[in-house]
């Protein structure tokens, strides 16, 4: 018997790495290069707020770059903060740090479950809302080499929830929705939109709140004991 399990698609933040600090301490330290006081937790609160709420672009490097530089103005802005002829220098700089590993972090059952997955001739793919810093941002968290796939919005063309997002994927690995795990942190852009796909849906729920009638895991390597549970 083998298992019916043949590619595992992973959300990348939230699931994978997270932002060592946060992201409004990432702001905060960057405009204090520039002489302007602000505060970390305004900014952090203000940024949720309208990365939440405003449409992501549909991809391309032209676009994606100036949602994330609206994106920033108005985090400061609503924080109070009037950054003056120095926005843009700010931006870049901010822009630039989010593509590489000093600002994340690469959780600790992560590598481990990726290695085991290969050495079952699993296959691994990322299914992202990233922008086009993605494969410099993984090959900086030496992350690359685990991946058989990435499909993120900067690529395709389209952000989760999107259903096209989760088809490029498996047509990449070339496999069967049944055929595919997906794991992520969010109900609205990975586990709903995977389970009407017809692909197995798994929330990655490290802090243990209560999800009923949801498969959650609480550790990455728990991936491997509900793949050993799909037998056909």
């Amino acid at each position: 018997m083998v298992s019916s399990v043949k590619a595992v698609l992973f959300d990348l933040v939230g699931t994978l790495i997270y932002v060592k600090d946060s992201v409004g301490t990432i702001y905060a330290n960057s405009a204090m290069q520039y002489g302007i006081v602000s505060d970390p937790n305004a900014l952090n609160n203000c940024f949720y707020k309208i990365s939440e709420r405003k449409p992501k672009p549909s991809g391309g490097n032209v676009e994606e770059k100036r949602w994330w530089r609206e994106v920033v103005q108005e985090t400061f802005e609503k924080s109070g903060i009037n950054i003056g002829e120095n926005f843009q220098a700010l931006f870049e700089d901010i822009f630039r740090e989010f593509a590489t590993k000093s600002s994340w972090g690469v959780y600790l059952d992560v590598i481990p479950t990726l290695r085991n997955l290969a050495s079952k001739k699993i296959k691994s793919a990322l299914i992202s809302n990233f922008d086009n810093r993605l494969p410099e941002l993984l090959k900086d968290l030496k992350l690359s080499k685990y991946f058989d796939s990435l499909a993120y919005s900067g690529k395709v063309g389209v952000s989760k929830p999107d259903a096209k997002i989760f088809r490029f994927a498996l047509n990449e690995l070339n496999i069967l929705p049944e055929e595919a795990i997906c794991v992520g942190d969010s109900l609205e852009m990975d586990y709903y939109p995977s389970q009407a796909l017809n692909i197995n849906s798994l929330i990655i729920n490290r802090d243990k709140h209560n999800l009923k009638g949801i498969k959650t895991i609480s550790n990455l390597t728990q991936i491997i004991e509900f793949i050993d549970k799909q037998i056909v």
